[in-house]
């Protein structure tokens, strides 16, 4: 049985529970685990404080139902900061430029505006990630990552980066599309459709690599070494091919 990675770890911290309910569901639908939800500064602190919990990205509501900076999500944002914490993304209602700018004096791995839907999430997630290792490298020089191609997953205690262009193939079964990585006895989960993975969690720069072959498979096309009237090949992996047209097969297989 394929080794199935563990889960990263996404802390959330919003004052509105219908909101934090919300995204805790969003979360999870898109393959990440929720160790706590909190809805005040000190549930935050004290969820930080307990190292069986160990978040490895803490999502921030800035307000946290309090007017005083003291007992707001920018005081939290200060002492992970301080402490050097996890990286953590600001969600927010408010996008004044005064309040942008306090918070981007905390250096955050991210910014979104309420509200916000799951491939927003899952890419501002994924970038958070990358802007963090970024900053660990090179303190001074932590550019954004506007559009990334890749996304992260845990394999054991480690956090792994993994290119989409690795992806061999994408599987659909009843609510779940797993990715299956080239070369790689690892497959990662993702809540929703075949549709909705390709049309709005894979780059749009990659999305015509994908080929769908079948209703339950699409094919990473640069990784197809032959095909024959009936499957597509991927070195020895052999898939159903019911939908992709011969012609089409021949066209990108030229040299």
């Amino acid at each position: 049985m394929e080794p199935s990675p563990n889960l990263l770890r996404v802390l959330v911290v919003e004052d509105e529970a219908l909101i934090a309910e919300n995204l805790r569901l969003t979360l999870e639908d898109l393959g990440y685990q929720i160790p706590a939800t909190c809805y005040t500064l000190a549930e935050a602190r004290a969820a930080l404080a307990d190292a069986a919990l160990r978040p490895d990205l803490v999502l921030l509501d800035i307000n946290l139902g309090s007017a005083d900076p003291a007992h707001s999500g920018l005081a939290l944002a200060r002492e992970l900061g301080d402490a050097g914490g996890p990286p953590f993304v600001f969600l927010t209602a408010y996008s004044d430029l005064a309040t942008i700018r306090q918070a981007t004096q905390l250096r955050p791995s991210g910014y979104l505006i309420k509200p916000v839907g799951g491939p927003a999430l899952f890419a501002a997630i994924q970038a958070a990630l990358e802007h963090a290792s970024y900053r660990q490298a090179m303190p001074e020089a932590a550019p954004l990552a506007p559009a990334p191609d890749f996304f992260f997953v845990k394999l054991g205690e480690r956090t792994h980066k993994l290119y989409w262009r690795e992806v061999q193939r994408l599987e659909a079964s009843k609510n779940y599309v797993t990715l299956h990585l080239a070369d790689q006895r690892v497959s990662y989960p993702l809540r929703g459709s075949l549709t909705y993975v390709l049309e709005q969690l894979v780059p749009e720069a990659l999305r015509p690599q994908f080929l769908r072959i079948n209703r339950r498979e699409a094919i990473n096309a640069a990784l197809i070494t032959a095909y024959d009237h009936e499957h597509v090949y991927c070195g020895s992996d052999r898939y159903e091919n019911g939908r992709t047209a011969l012609k089409q097969l021949q066209e990108l297989l030229l040299p």
